[in-house]
């Protein structure tokens, strides 16, 4: 049986221990600069997110069930690992946009780092320190870390499960599995079963590559699996196990569990997209249950309705409906890289058509796309003869890394709703592989390895190829990053041939390694700078790409923003006027869906509710209990948007346009929209 080519340990030693250093926490503090540098002007980043967290501050109660709303209406529909976290860092620096992002970018430069600590052991500290900058230029992963969704965490966490595995098998020690296990279950209470899709990855790779006979490996894996389901589900049993008279309504789910939400919104409907969204249809069950908003505190200097803070700063939240950015990005559609869709770009959520050719789609590539090739370049030139008996751990790494891209790289491929910033899940799939590959790649062309020697040069010029073709499509982008790619990829080919000419002149071939590198990995990092330095027309879906330049106004803001900071001082008075008008006691205010008041909670701290969470789907009130609401004085104001939700939340607000009085506008400063949502204030009594 003979080992996977690859990288031999005397190499390790040619990047000696200090540089290494050097180079690593360069490689770190570059991730961490791209996440994180002019944070500020991405202000609260999703404000559905950041609305809960001001909720979650204000009470345990909140907290443990990851409340929207201060009154403990409705729940988020996500786990509550990622918001935890956030509120720490909250109760530590203080409610500020920056704050909540911070764990993000964080979890990026960590993620960078394990990459490097996952390969370098096994393939050497070239291939780590490659791995680790490859991670760190994907866009799609800087656009999630500078984000106050939850994704960069998952992937910190499974990559720390993945070193828990390498260790078990490499130490012939199951609890080393036991804890990758639940380190998967974590990251289940981080993202659902989004932490799942690594399993079979663990699982192939431990059942092919651990000691002991076969009924050992699945005992362990059993125990594994238990450990897994018990962290997964502690939290979900603790929710479900609740009265829903003294918890939350399960945000997104029909049935207010959140066992249905998993299956439901954050299960199937990604793979289906059955149920047409959020919450909708037939629910069974009692209704959720919400605290006497009397018990919330009134806002104080540091959360009130009167200064947006960090928000304002950096050009505010742009408009959760934004739309495209004009400008000559608008490409036709076709095959390949047409971009038919490209108009829709402004929602960040333009995912293709669903194929194996969906990756390479105008909208996806830029986003993950562009080191695919060299990565099955780098596969092909890697795999050699295997003994599925007697598999080493360093072929059991390779295996992990391609069975991790195999499985997202599928998923994405025929899934039917996801975001384009969920594409960072291909991220350590690809560094790794690319780690991996490209050396070998390297050593397979100096050694003239038979026909593989010409997977090197293949591999540059198909890769070039295929990044000059879309880079072409951006006509801004000809005379700058073309030339950069075209110019190194040419230049890396003619080393080359001068290195087959005179094959003692390996500096040629390490000059030729470095402009093939700089070719491959100009895109990424160009569209990786355009996440850094210009803010996506929606937050809530953000993206990469040139588009985010072209929309930018000359004072540096895209047209939704430059539209919503004009208004910002209007929705400041609306939020005055709710305040003022605020009885202890009773809700500031009430929508049907949340992007009606999550601003609003994000400034003011105060009960503002969002009964139908977060599309106005939810069924966590009847018409029946608005009613009594009314009656008793609780409700007194409420916002009817162009946004609203169907069903039961529907039929509230045909109550209240029949029964309730509009405000006029002049009595909050004649504001009529909050960001992009055109609205109308109705008030019950006087």
């Amino acid at each position: 049986m003979k080992a996977i080519p690859g990288i031999h340990h005397p190499l390790q030693n040619r990047i000696k221990s200090h540089w290494y250093r050097i180079l690593l926490t360069g490689i770190a503090l570059l991730s961490f600069g791209l996440n994180f540098y002019a944070i500020s002007q991405i202000g609260y980043g999703n404000a559905y997110y950041a609305a809960a967290i001001k909720s979650m501050m204000q009470s345990w109660h909140n907290f443990f069930y990851v409340s929207f709303d201060p009154a403990g209406m409705v729940s988020v529909d996500k786990p509550p690992l990622a918001l935890w976290v956030q509120c720490l860092f909250v109760l530590v620096f203080g409610y500020h946009g920056w704050v909540m992002l911070l764990p993000q970018a964080l979890a990026g430069a960590a993620s960078s780092v394990m990459m490097d600590l996952l390969t370098a052991k096994y393939f050497g500290r070239p291939a780590g320190l490659l791995s680790a900058l490859v991670f760190a230029l994907t866009p799609a992963v800087v656009v999630a870390s500078r984000n106050n969704t939850m994704d960069m965490q998952l992937i910190l966490v499974l990559l720390i499960a993945a070193w828990f595995l390498f260790k078990s098998i490499e130490t012939s020690k199951w609890r080393y599995l036991f804890f990758s296990g639940a380190m998967v279950g974590v990251g289940f209470n981080v993202k659902m079963l989004q932490a799942y899709m690594v399993i079979p990855a663990v699982a192939l790779v431990y059942l092919l590559c651990a000691v002991g006979r076969v009924w050992k490996r699945l005992l362990a894996g059993a125990v594994a699996t238990v450990i897994m389901a018990a962290v997964s589900f502690a939290w979900v049993a603790a929710v479900d196990l609740t009265p829903a008279s003294s918890r939350p309504y399960v945000g997104s789910s029909t049935n207010n569990t959140e066992m249905e939400l998993i299956v439901g919104h954050n299960g199937m409907e990604r793979v289906s997209r059955q149920g047409g969204g959020t919450g909708g249809g037939s629910f069974g069950g009692n209704r959720g249950g919400f605290r006497n908003p009397g018990a919330q505190n009134q806002p104080n200097g540091n959360s009130d309705g009167f200064s947006r803070g960090n928000r304002r700063a950096g050009g505010g939240q742009t408009a959760q409906n934004g739309g495209a950015p004009g400008g000559q990005n608008n490409r036709s559609d076709g095959m390949g890289f047409g971009d038919g869709m490209r108009t829709m770009g402004g929602t960040g959520n333009d995912i293709g058509t669903a194929g194996f050719l969906r990756l390479w789609q105008s909208s996806m590539y830029g986003q993950a796309s562009w080191l695919i090739l060299p990565v099955l370049f780098g596969i092909l030139a890697c795999f050699h003869r295997f003994s599925l008996k007697k598999m080493t751990l360093k072929q059991g790494v390779f295996l992990f890394w391609v069975s991790w891209l195999a499985v997202m790289a599928v998923f994405f491929s025929f899934a039917s709703f996801f975001h384009r910033y969920y594409l960072c899940m291909l991220a350590p799939g690809i560094a790794g592989l690319m780690g991996i590959g490209f050396p070998r790649m390297y050593r397979a062309f100096r050694g003239r390895e038979g026909w593989k020697q010409w997977i090197f040069p293949a591999c540059v010029a198909v890769t070039d190829a295929v990044a000059a073709c879309y880079v072409w499509s951006y006509a801004e982008l000809r005379s700058c990053l073309l030339p950069l790619i075209v110019g190194f990829g040419l230049l890396a080919l003619g080393l080359m041939a001068g290195f087959l000419a005179r094959p003692k002149k390996e500096t040629a071939l390490r000059l030729a390694a470095v402009c093939a590198l700089i070719s491959m990995m100009s895109g990424p990092f160009y569209w990786s700078l355009t996440a850094t330095l210009y803010v996506s027309p929606n937050i809530t879906m953000p993206y990469a790409g040139p588009e985010l330049k072209s929309g930018m106004d000359t004072l540096g803001m895209t047209a939704n923003q430059h539209a919503f900071v004009s208004s910002d001082s209007n929705i400041v008075a609306l939020e005055k006027y709710l305040v003022e008008n605020y009885k202890e006691g009773s809700f500031l205010v009430m929508g049907q869906s949340s992007n009606e008041v999550d601003q609003i909670i994000a400034d003011t701290g105060l009960p503002a509710v969002a009964y139908g969470g977060f599309l106005g789907t939810d069924q966590a009130m009847t018409l029946d209990q608005f009613k009594a609401l009314v009656s008793e004085g609780k409700v007194t104001y409420f916002i009817v948007s162009d946004s609203g939700g169907m069903g039961s939340g529907s039929e509230i607000v045909s109550y209240v346009t029949a029964n309730a009085e509009k405000v006029d506008a002049s009595e909050y400063g004649g504001v009529s929209k909050i960001g992009e949502i055109s609205f109308t204030l109705y008030r019950f009594g006087k």
